[in-house]
């Protein structure tokens, strides 16, 4: 194998590596809000009232989950950004 072709097979080992905490994360995400999106009606005139405690937990998991998701997003890059773009590769 050449030089390039090692370069871009550790590059696509990388893609794949994040794609999979991406859908993994996805995954938790979609897992906590069919948990929490299935909330009783309300009347109209209770819009105003608090969200049950239960709600709160899960909302701050979510934000947390988020958080974490962007956080390891950022630190962890699919690709460097010292690298060329498309148009430069020959």
């Amino acid at each position: 194998m050449s030089n390039k072709e090692v370069e871009e097979e550790r590059r696509l080992y990388q893609c794949a590596r994040t794609y999979e905490k991406i859908v993994k994360q996805c995954d938790e995400l979609i897992g906590m809000m069919d948990t929490g999106s299935k909330l009783p009606k309300r009347r109209k005139n209770s819009t105003t009232a608090p969200a049950p405690a239960s709600q709160q937990e899960d909302n701050e998991v979510l934000v947390q989950t988020i958080t974490r998701f962007l956080h390891d997003l950022r630190t962890n890059p699919a690709e460097p950004e010292s690298s060329t773009t498309p148009g430069d590769r020959n």
